[in-house]
């Protein structure tokens, strides 16, 4: 049986898929956008996350969210079956798109993860050394420019039965943790911040003579081209982010407990028990059986509410 994922209201999490054999089917052009626009904003919608970070690289999709519903898994599922079906139609192919490996879902547990990974979602291409810059990315992203902002995404015109709605209104969302500044001053925070990192890596290469791929060697990439190299990144699936050891303990003792309870609350389910009470967080079951399920710890780290600043060093861009 397939472990179960743990889902809890207004968590906020990071997530990322990969290609299969980290080819290069998202690769950015006009058709690529519109999908990855389309299908971004009609899962949303369907799901109720709000989504605060996307970036479509060559390869693989990093995506930040707020997932108030505990419905993200859902997000993910309509939003990767869209894009395999309409780009795998649009390159004239068949089979496996994504990686044989679930979707890689971290949950971000204070503040200070959560600004860390929104602000490496974003900065992935400069990263990455293919662009200086984040705005000039071709590939499709969600930026703090887009935060609070209505758009009317229209349908693209192949690949998609006209059962589907022709356009989808969506609002990209500001994330947690900011109320005391305004929405113009949190875009140019967060933008402050992505410009100084940028700095730092143009000074660095420059240093050490090195230059990005540029935009010509990105979109000359076919569809089907492989690095050459392996990616440590493919191998790193973490479950939780915080650089607090305690609050990463507690996380890890919470989610050993949750399947303790999950695998005895089940086989007394199975055995047709009466008062079973899942654990809270229980995910399938829940969606697709009526089985009751424990109420939610509000003080919980992890959790959208209860993401607060810290005082401190801004945080380091790695992984």
């Amino acid at each position: 049986m397939t472990r179960p994922r743990r889902h809890v209201e207004e968590q906020v999490a990071m997530m990322t898929r990969r290609c299969l054999d980290r080819q290069f089917f998202l690769r950015a052009d006009a058709t690529m956008n519109a999908i990855a626009n389309y299908e971004i904003a009609r899962s949303a919608g369907r799901s109720g996350v709000s989504v605060h970070g996307v970036v479509v690289m060559s390869n693989h999709v990093h995506i930040v969210v707020t997932d108030p519903k505990a419905k993200r898994s859902g997000f993910m599922r309509d939003a990767m079956a869209g894009f395999a079906r309409a780009r795998n139609a649009d390159l004239g192919r068949r089979g496996y798109f994504w990686d044989e490996q679930p979707y890689c879902d971290t949950v971000l547990l204070d503040h200070e993860a959560m600004e860390e990974k929104l602000l490496y979602t974003l900065l992935n291409p400069v990263l990455s050394e293919l662009v200086d810059r984040v705005e000039e990315w071709p590939g499709f992203m969600i930026r703090p420019s887009d935060w609070e902002k209505t758009v009317k995404v229209r349908r693209p015109d192949d690949f998609y039965s006209k059962r589907q709605p022709e356009f989808v209104e969506f609002t990209p969302r500001r994330p947690p943790g900011y109320d005391h500044m305004s929405l113009e001053e949190l875009v140019a925070y967060f933008e402050k911040r992505i410009k100084e990192k940028e700095d730092e890596l143009i000074a660095e290469r420059e240093r050490e003579k090195r230059r990005v791929a540029g935009i010509e060697d990105i979109l000359s990439k076919l569809p089907t081209f492989r690095p050459a190299t392996e990616s440590e990144a493919g191998r790193i699936r973490p479950r939780f982010a915080t650089k607090n050891p305690e609050v990463m303990q507690a996380a890890i003792a919470r989610e050993r407990a949750f399947y303790a309870a999950y695998a005895c609350q089940r086989e007394r389910w199975v055995q047709g028990k009466k008062r079973v009470v899942f654990p809270n967080g229980t995910l399938w079951l829940k969606q697709n059986a009526p089985v009751k399920c424990g109420e939610r710890d509000p003080n919980e780290a992890g959790l959208a509410p209860n993401m607060r600043p810290a005082c401190g060093e801004p945080m380091s861009l790695a992984g």
